[in-house]
């Protein structure tokens, strides 16, 4: 059986977790072009993932304490050959700290220079997204509020383009003859007005984080995708209504997934996409 490691990044609230849980759902009841063929090699860490989704609720962060877990399950493409997939799931403030403080351990470096591919997370409206101060206007507002935390932390595009650069220097160099493939996934797509959502993901990033996106444009190394995701269509947890709603239905059949091709925005309620991209 071949091996393909798919590595996870993003920052603490990215998303990473949730949507390692919708796609066991999608996996385990057969609703995607992505099927599995065996079972996760930890079934409990992956079904306690889903017990929160199941419930109407989105599983917490993970537990800096928590001994690191995988999502390994084998996965087929049609009547192709069954693959591996290893899903290491790394925290959010390990990411961030990769980057504030130049520090990784080096089985983690080691793991990069491994995997096949990445998935790249932002979340929209992330209270811990970090804008850039516009030192215009924020100075004299500064004088009359005094500094808070924020203000000494990196903005959330400049820690994305140094993960973006991390992985184009260390992603998949194990096996040069592959050319590694990043998928930007920008999740919590359902929070945008519906015409933030039909203008794309791409055209998101370009306007909220214009300079990650000049750094996706740069990359020579890697190939880049870019998705839209949801993973229930909504908030259950802040809506009562629509929480009722995905209850009394498959939540295997909920979510979506927005990309942009050659013929405009495309919305598919696969929410496997993205993986069955990055490793194909």
């Amino acid at each position: 059986m071949r091996k393909k490691s798919i590595i996870l990044v993003g920052g603490p609230d990215s998303g990473k977790t949730n949507y390692v849980g919708r796609v066991w759902l999608s996996l385990k009841e057969r609703k995607s072009s992505l099927k599995r063929a065996g079972m996760p090699s930890d079934i409990e860490y992956i079904e306690a993932i889903c017990a929160h989704i199941l419930k109407g609720e989105f599983a917490g962060r993970t537990d800096r304490n928590m001994e690191r877990k995988d999502f390994c399950v084998p996965v087929q493409f049609g009547e192709g050959d069954i693959t591996e997939l290893v899903v290491p799931d790394f925290t959010g403030e390990l990411w961030l700290n990769a980057v504030v403080n130049s520090e990784l351990p080096q089985d983690w470096l080691d793991e990069i220079e491994k995997a096949d591919s990445a998935l790249l997370f932002v979340r929209v409206l992330s209270p811990q997204n970090i804008q850039p101060l516009d030192w215009v206007t924020a100075r004299e507002v500064l004088r009359l509020t005094g500094n808070n935390d924020d203000d000494h932390k990196l903005p959330t595009q400049v820690v994305l383009c140094e993960l973006l650069r991390l992985l184009e220097d260390r992603l998949g160099s194990q096996n040069p003859e592959v050319r590694p493939r990043i998928a930007v996934l920008v999740t919590a797509w359902d929070l945008l007005d519906p015409a933030a959502r039909a203008a794309g993901p791409m055209q998101f990033l370009r306007r909220q984080f214009p300079l990650f996106w000049g750094a996706l444009g740069d990359l020579v190394r890697a190939d880049v995708g870019v998705y839209g995701v949801s993973i229930v269509d909504g908030d259950p947890e802040r809506d009562q209504a629509f929480k009722d709603k995905i209850l009394a239905s498959n939540l295997a059949d909920a979510g979506s997934i927005t990309f942009e091709s050659t013929t405009g925005v495309e919305v598919n309620h696969d929410v496997t996409l993205p993986i069955s991209w990055a490793i194909s």
